[in-house]
């Protein structure tokens, strides 16, 4: 059986479970506010890359982000981390590899890039087909 931060989950619901066990292990915690509202802030995805077998949690943030804020979060779940007598992923027993990204980068548009316009040597504007 799955568990994140000893609570059962199933694969599809475990970035759900990992975000509901912070905010319970964050109740009394200095900071708790600051770290609700940055999650709340985030765009939160939860991938499973079975090949190198990495659960990755994955938090995408709004560019202006301010990096103070960044590295408190950070901060903040590796104590929750470090509090919790629990691995934060394991099956049946074993803990499991894990990872949290934080990113503002924004994914490129490909339907753009293949679409760009482009001036040809007459000047004209023309699709790049």
């Amino acid at each position: 059986m799955w568990k994140v931060l000893g609570k059962q989950a199933v694969p599809v619901t475990m970035g759900y479970v990992w975000q509901e066990r912070l905010l319970e292990l964050s109740n009394r915690r200095k900071g708790a506010p600051r770290f609700r509202k940055l999650m709340e802030q985030s765009d939160f995805r939860y991938v499973h890359d079975a090949v190198r077998d990495v659960h990755t949690f994955i938090f995408k943030f709004d560019p202006s982000t301010d990096m103070d804020d960044l590295e408190f979060l950070r901060d903040f779940i590796v104590s929750l981390h470090e509090a919790s007598d629990d691995p934060v992923v394991d099956f049946n027993g074993e803990p499991q590899r894990f990872t949290v990204i934080f990113t503002a980068d924004e994914e490129p548009d490909d339907h753009k890039k293949r679409n760009a316009w482009w001036e040809n040597e007459e000047g004209e504007e023309t699709q790049n087909i």
